[in-house]
């Protein structure tokens, strides 16, 4: 009789699945038309598994409809932050299959692209709680930053000139070409209850430390932290810009955060923003635009069961 006869026999357990419907709502035009392919393969491979999933396109009106057990964003930022604000308070799990321009969020969490290992996360991962934020006057929730400023300006000019499918140079083009008409503001912000400044110039309220492209604004930013973190440039010049991107783009590729006189970070429960000399002042949630200010700022912590890769 051989040793191993004496051992016991390996067991094999095999993986359950612990959701079984499925709501995937897909930007069709999203990634030049790559996220209606990439939105089938996730689902075929979630239907090999035993899932009954229901591919639909964006703007339906519940997507709790037919009570799934989870609730996929297939598409950019943009699309997400749509997907989002359509959920009621409770929702179900949510996930997101990155394939926009920007895709800040996907970079944040590091989402891999291959389907059958995104259907598994989707099939059987465990909900991490994230906290999400909500510009109280319109009601609207924001799940990466909301912002005022330049790249506001840049966000609301681009989308109002755009048609159909976008690239992400052609925002760093437009960037450049927005530096000339853009007009400096003058923000007011007040972080729970604190007034700490009437004279800011571009401010980033911030739930991930990601941006759309190789930026990083709000190095402490995290969607886990019950917190905000808000951003405070106060450089009066449009030659100032330059510096804000350099300091982003420095964090992005070394970690290192380069120290400006003019800039100070801040962790926030509430946020209260206004134009302190009356001009119109825009904004963007997610990458779109927003409603000029003013603006009321909260954290929902932990309020949104995202379905993430361990």
């Amino acid at each position: 009789m051989s040793i191993t006869s004496f051992l016991p026999a390996p067991q094999f357990h095999k993986i359950r699945s612990v959701r079984k419907r499925f709501k995937i709502i897909v930007n069709p035009f999203a990634g030049r038309g790559q996220a209606r392919k990439k939105a089938h393969d996730v689902a075929e491979h979630l239907r090999k598994k035993g899932c009954r999933v229901d591919l639909v396109k964006q703007r339906e009106p519940d997507p709790t409809q037919g009570d799934p057990d989870a609730i996929i964003a297939v598409g950019g930022d943009g699309t997400i932050n749509g997907v989002l604000n359509s959920l009621p308070d409770n929702p179900p799990p949510f996930g997101v299959i990155p394939s926009g321009t920007g895709n800040a969020l996907a970079k944040e969490v590091r989402l891999p692209e291959d389907p059958e290992f995104l259907s598994t996360v989707l099939c059987e991962g465990k909900p991490t709680p994230w906290d999400y934020g909500v510009e109280r006057n319109h009601n609207k929730r924001f799940l990466m930053f909301f912002s005022v400023g330049y790249d506001a300006f840049v966000v609301n000019d681009f989308h109002a000139w755009r048609k159909g499918t976008i690239y992400q140079w052609q925002y760093f083009l437009w960037g450049v070409k927005s530096i000339l008409p853009f007009q400096i503001p003058k923000i007011g912000v007040e972080i729970d209850g604190h007034q700490i400044t009437d004279c800011a110039t571009w401010v980033q309220v911030s739930n991930v430390s990601e941006y759309g492209g190789p930026m990083i604004f709000t190095p402490k930013a995290g969607p886990e932290t019950k917190s905000l973190e808000v951003m405070i440039y106060r450089a009066p010049f449009k030659r100032d810009l330059p510096r804000m991107y350099l300091r982003a783009l420095l964090l992005w590729l070394t970690g290192f955060d380069y120290p400006m006189h003019d800039l100070t970070c801040h962790r926030a429960q509430k946020v209260r923003l206004w134009s302190a000399d009356g001009r119109p002042v825009p904004t963007q949630f997610d990458g779109d635009p927003g409603n000029p200010l003013p603006a009321e700022i909260s954290v929902v912590p932990g309020a949104l069961p995202m379905l993430l890769p361990k």
